[in-house]
């Protein structure tokens, strides 16, 4: 238990209504549909990270009035992190402290629109940062869809645009400026477009559950990156989101 409240994993979540999902989204798959795109990558993520675990899970969200609490994600209610009319990269800071605050040593921020993470990436992540180094995740668009610190290191989000544009580069650079080290979990892809969208439903169709029984976790050798893969039936075109699997124990905030 002592190792799992060293590590937190930090996601930032949005209700499921149109004004809360990015203008890129509706642009590319128009209000309601981005909706559903949106909350079924959220439910991606989440039950990754809910299922890592050597991890504590901080959510941050914003209520609304259609959605005051977590329900929608999981039926059990995580409980969150509450956030009102902050900016991203200002929820963002104020997770990475909260998570230091409680005691964890590592943090590790991931961004929902890259639903092929790997979890033995974020072993990668948590094995490899630490106050020399920082670990970014890359997106083949540049963004970045892992970001782990530590304390040591929040220094490098306190000058605002890290989240915008090829953020991955950015605080890559930022990182080497401040003469730390960087490493890189494997390049993937954000679902930000149709052609996106379509190769990741292709390749969940025939993967199998995410959840299954956790076996222990052995030492790899280096460059090997054993698999740890994912489904979720159900086509994001048509149909309301279903609830979420019985998922395990509750993590504690």
């Amino acid at each position: 238990m002592a190792q799992k409240r060293d590590n937190c994993i930090i996601l930032l979540l949005d209700a499921p209504e149109p004004e809360k999902i990015s203008q890129e989204l509706k642009t590319a798959f128009g209000p309601e549909r981005a909706v559903h795109v949106n909350t079924d990558l959220l439910s991606n993520i989440y039950k990754l990270a809910k299922s890592f675990p050597e991890a504590i899970l901080i959510l941050s969200y914003e209520k609304t009035a259609h959605h005051q609490d977590l329900t929608w994600l999981d039926p059990e209610d995580p409980g969150f992190l509450e956030v009102k009319n902050r900016a991203h990269e200002d929820r963002t800071v104020d997770a990475f402290r909260l998570a230091f605050f409680t005691g964890a040593k590592k943090a590790v921020l991931l961004n929902h629109l890259s639903p092929d993470l790997k979890k033995d990436w974020l072993y990668q992540a948590f094995d490899s940062v630490n106050d020399k180094t920082v670990v970014v995740g890359p997106n083949q668009d540049g963004s970045l869809y892992l970001l782990g610190l530590t304390q040591q290191n929040l220094k490098l989000l306190e000058t605002p645009g890290f989240s915008h544009g090829k953020s991955a580069e950015t605080l890559a650079d930022r990182a080497k400026k401040s003469k730390l080290s960087v490493f890189n979990t494997p390049e993937t892809f954000a679902v930000t477009g149709e052609e996106a969208l379509r190769k990741w439903m292709e390749n969940r169709e025939a993967l199998p559950p995410l959840f299954h029984p956790e076996e222990p976790r052995q030492p790899a050798a280096a460059g090997q990156q054993p698999e740890h893969r994912r489904h979720h039936k159900r086509h994001l075109r048509n149909g309301q989101e279903p609830g979420l699997p019985p998922t395990p124990e509750k993590p504690p905030l």
